[in-house]
């Protein structure tokens, strides 16, 4: 592994293993900043000067490569390294694809997913009501890759025939949450070619590296 940089983040946070897992792939060494605190060292003057949005997670590189926003960080890790055309795709068609289900993983289903994880770690209150709206909104972002998944009599990967990508790495992270809190055994046996992918996904070599063990919620708590 040749360090590469590091990343100012939170604990835990599945926007920064999937820069982590290109990493991997590309046998990049990505480290965390040791003593980050959110709200803390992001106000900092420090920090500021370099990220004047003090936005996390934040991206130092080994070479002074100053960037924030993840989809950003992810991609100039997956471009710089021998694991390249696997993780971005080799033609304009295919690198379109795969930047189309990333877009999606950031918007469509983190976007639907991040609400649970709030209402979880008690940051934010909803009502039973505001939360089966964004159950709804979680079950037509899975619903739209389950449909997908299964075109062509069955898709291995979201974008590409033969290998994972960063488009497949992209919405596992999005979908990280999403299965450790509120995709549980009822509505997992909604989508199976879902749950297969990501199962393949996860624990592909260097995926799993930076994700650990998968977490499925049996029973998601009660609205």
């Amino acid at each position: 592994m040749t360090y590469f940089g590091k990343v100012y983040t939170y604990p835990n946070n599945p926007r920064v293993m999937k820069v982590q897992a290109a990493g991997n792939l590309n046998s990049l060494e990505i480290t965390t900043a040791p003593d980050f605190q959110m709200g803390v060292t992001n106000r900092s003057p420090e920090f500021l000067s370099k990220f004047p949005m003090g936005k996390a997670p934040a991206f130092e590189g080994a070479d002074g490569t100053l960037l924030f926003e993840s989809d950003a960080i992810a991609q100039y890790v997956a471009e710089s390294g021998p694991a390249k055309d696997q993780l971005l795709g080799v033609s304009a068609a295919e690198r379109a694809h795969i930047r189309q289900w990333i877009c999606f993983a950031e918007g469509d289903a983190m976007g639907a997913v991040v609400p649970f994880a709030l209402w979880h770690m008690k940051m934010v209150e909803y009502t039973a009501e505001e939360l089966e709206k964004h159950l709804a909104k979680v079950e037509r972002a899975v619903g739209a890759v389950e449909t997908h998944l299964k075109t062509n009599g069955g898709r291995k990967w979201l974008a590409t025939e033969e290998k994972l990508s960063l488009a497949d790495i992209s919405l596992v992270a999005a979908l990280n949450w999403g299965f450790a809190i509120v995709l549980d055994e009822e509505l997992r046996a909604k989508y199976p070619n879902v749950v297969a992918w990501y199962e393949r996904t996860i624990e592909s070599e260097g995926v799993k590296q930076a994700f650990g063990e998968k977490r499925f919620v049996e029973k998601r708590a009660a609205f």
